[in-house]
Order: C-alpha cells, then structure tokens, then sequence
C-alpha cells in the first residue's frame, strides 16, 4: 500500500496543478504549455490526458502486485523470520481451526 501510494503521489506532484500554480515536470501526451496572453496575464501549463485515472490504475496495480508479491515471498520458510507481525502464523493456525472444525462436523454426522 505504502508503495503505491509513494508511486501515485510521486507522480501526481511531477504531473503539476494549475490550481496550486506549478508547471508540470512530466508532460502527458496533448500537454498545453504555459502562456501570457495578450493582457499580460501567466497560464499555466495544462494536461489535456487524463492522468489522474492512469495514476489511479498504477496505484490499484502497484499495490496488488506488492501485496501478492510480499504474500507469496512470506510462505518461504527462509523468509518467515521478517514476519514481525506473525501473519503467516496466524493463517496457518486459522486453516488448522478451519480443519479441525470441518472435522468435528463430520464426526457428528
């Protein structure tokens, strides 16, 4: 999640804001450049690609992927030892109760 969100903010902030008054540094395809207009007014620069929902499927994709990546790489015994939080532990002890229960069940039928 946390990178993601690094992944997504990074490039919300490099994308610039009119709003905030800050070009951007990384120009989207159709990116209007920054102008003065006849009155002496300053523009600034304006992405016409819809960045924010490619942005917003990057952060979807990137926090899948590290969660996937992070939950197949903890199932390794060689790796159990950075599980701080005992999460790979406490699964494996849910899936025991599951079964043990499962069982009961069918030994009352």
């Amino acid at each position: 999640m946390i990178a993601g969100f690094t992944v997504a903010f990074l490039l919300r902030v490099l994308s610039g804001e009119p709003v905030l008054s800050y070009n951007a540094i990384l120009q989207w395809p159709g990116y209007k450049e920054d102008f003065t207009d006849e009155y002496g007014e300053y523009h600034y620069g304006r992405q016409r690609f819809p960045f924010r929902n490619l942005i917003m499927v990057l952060n979807f994709l990137i926090t899948l992927s590290v969660t996937l990546l992070t939950q197949n790489l903890a199932k390794y015994p060689h790796m159990q030892h950075l599980d701080y939080f005992d999460a790979v532990k406490d699964q494996e002890t849910d899936k025991r109760e599951r079964l043990q229960n499962e069982k009961e069940g069918e030994q009352c039928l």
